[in-house]
């Protein structure tokens, strides 16, 4: 072979050789990003459904608070009455 068909086609095999490992860097490091926004997306989910189930809390409790405060004006209507009618004996 001549030395220059040789020289090109080393030339060729370096100029390859440099865009694969340009590539090859690129790709692990988009790689590397991508592992690190998944592992965010997964401890938003799980702050998300922690923040949810705390809120579900909450909205039994004030349920709860509210079947309270029903009954203590029940309670305090008929102590009122109980009052008028001692009062009115």
């Amino acid at each position: 072979m001549k030395p220059e068909i040789v020289a090109g086609i080393v030339s060729a095999s370096v100029s390859v050789l440099t865009f694969f490992i340009l590539y090859q860097s690129r790709v692990t490091s988009s790689e590397r990003r991508l592992t690190i926004l998944e592992e965010e997306n997964r401890q938003q989910a799980k702050t998300l459904e922690e923040c949810k189930r705390r809120l579900d809390n909450h909205d039994v409790q004030n349920q709860a608070l509210i079947r309270l405060t029903v009954q203590m004006d029940e309670l305090t209507k008929k102590i009122d009455s109980l009052d008028e009618r001692i009062k009115n004996q």
